[in-house]
């Protein structure tokens, strides 16, 4: 947000059997008109054959203790809530509890100085409708742990991962968010993660666990990022998050207007709150996978539009598609002799949000106004983009969000970030543009400075 799994040995037994033979031994002897046989000889008596001593069989094994069953989804909030947001992350967890942990569900936060001033801690939300966070804290941080670091995002992962095992696991990172620019700001310690940190976060959490995270969202402002999504691809499933800033309440948690209701085996109707649509949807035993969880979320905000004017669902499996298709665009513009002149009504009408503007709108427009294989490039993302998008919505405010935006001005590096001001902001140090993977990985950053 603007902050927003019997084995029984088998005994060796060896039997040795025992053969005594006797080869007959006949001699003919003829004297006259007698002959003699020769009489056969018993044979040589023999010793007695050792049997080997019997070996006693192995000790039986107890049988494993059968496996508790996983539960479906565990679901840990981030809250990096050492800043100007404190008090609407707070309320987001208060929000959290009123669902809490379930059969189905695990539900877990680590927030920043829990009460403020206070330490880091980690807990799992129980379901509390009273006012003010009660549930139990299992892991106390201190008050000097750094939630705006890379190994510290890595180790919440872990933590939630290993101690509450399931079959699918969610990670919602709420704060500040800036798009490429990164997200999480940690105001004692002037600490802010870029894009980089972010991604190493992710990365060691998945070298440490072996697993991807099958929802990342992204309660903060933003983060429905081409760049961002292009970054993150390998750590996650599916992406969900606002392409605009987001109000100071950001994401709904709690029950609300009766929470999800089934119309049909396959489709769901949200009329509540992201969590208490996930606990009905779990309740319901009907199967909650990842993609749909992640259009629950978008569905939420279509009920919230005050502070969620927008909100995406990403699934990153074809996010290269879409890379691959901007890049392709950018050879475009790159081939053709355009200038900035030409551009700039680009720009200007293009669907803004913050500094950046829709991917998909901003190339249409080009393509629209260019033609030939400007506009054949803009087509293609278009299809790529399609197929990668799972859910969209916006508000009237927004006609042209279609669910990522992208940086569209070769000067890139600050930004005025909602909420933040000041020395708040100043202190703070951001990448430039050419340091994401995203401008090294394609031509977008050489077509910005050719044509922005």
């Amino acid at each position: 947000m603007t902050l927003s799994s019997v084995s029984q040995a088998r005994p060796f037994v060896a039997a040795a059997a025992t053969r005594a033979s006797a080869a007959p031994a006949q001699n003919a002897s003829v004297s006259g008109d007698s002959f003699a046989l020769s009489q056969q000889q018993p044979p040589a008596e023999q010793p007695p054959v050792q049997q080997p001593p019997t070996q006693p069989a192995p000790p039986q094994q107890p049988p494993a203790p059968p496996q508790p069953e996983l539960k479906d989804w565990t679901v840990l909030v981030y809250s990096v809530s050492d800043n100007n947001l404190y008090r609407y992350m707070q309320s987001d967890l208060d929000e959290a509890e009123r669902v809490g942990s379930t059969n189905e569900m695990n539900l877990l936060a680590e927030t920043s100085h829990q009460p403020k001033g206070g330490n880091v801690v980690r807990m799992k939300l129980e379901a509390d409708s009273t006012p003010g966070l009660k549930s139990p804290v299992l892991q106390d941080l201190g008050r000097s742990h750094d939630m705006a670091k890379s190994s510290s995002l890595a180790d919440s992962i872990v933590w939630a991962m290993k101690e509450f095992p399931s079959k699918n696991f969610m990670l919602i990172c709420s704060d500040h968010g800036a798009g490429w620019k990164g997200a999480h700001h940690s105001e004692s310690t002037d600490s802010w993660m870029n894009l980089n940190d972010l991604e190493d976060g992710l990365r060691t959490a998945q070298e440490q666990t072996g697993k991807r995270i099958d929802v990342l969202g992204f309660d903060e402002c933003l983060m429905a990022s081409t760049e961002v999504a292009h970054q993150l691809t390998p750590y996650a499933n599916y992406l969900v998050a606002s392409e605009e800033t987001e109000g100071g309440a950001g994401w709904q948690y709690d029950q609300a207007l009766g929470g999800a209701k089934t119309t049909n085996s396959n489709s769901r109707v949200l009329s509540g709150k992201v969590l208490d649509y996930a606990a009905a949807a779990l309740r319901s035993r009907e199967p909650l996978t990842p993609e749909s969880m992640a259009k629950g979320i978008v569905q939420m905000a279509e009920g919230h539009q005050r502070d969620l004017g927008t909100m995406s669902a990403i699934n990153l499996d074809k996010m290269p598609a879409v890379t691959a298709a901007v890049d392709n665009f950018a050879g475009a513009v790159l081939e053709g002799k355009y200038t900035k002149a030409d551009f700039a009504p680009v720009a200007q009408k293009a669907q803004k949000f913050a500094d950046f503007a829709d991917m998909s709108h901003f190339v249409d427009l080009a393509g629209q106004k260019f033609g030939g294989k400007v506009k054949e490039a803009a087509d293609g993302i278009q299809a790529a983009l399609a197929d990668a998008l799972v859910a969209n919505q916006h508000s009237a405010s927004y006609p042209n969000a279609r669910g990522l935006n992208i940086e569209i001005d070769r000067q890139a590096n600050m930004m005025n970030i909602p909420n933040m001001e000041g020395e708040d902001l100043n202190r703070l140090s951001f990448d430039k543009y050419g340091n994401t993977k995203f401008a090294k990985d394609t031509r977008w950053d050489e077509m910005l400075q050719k044509v922005r």
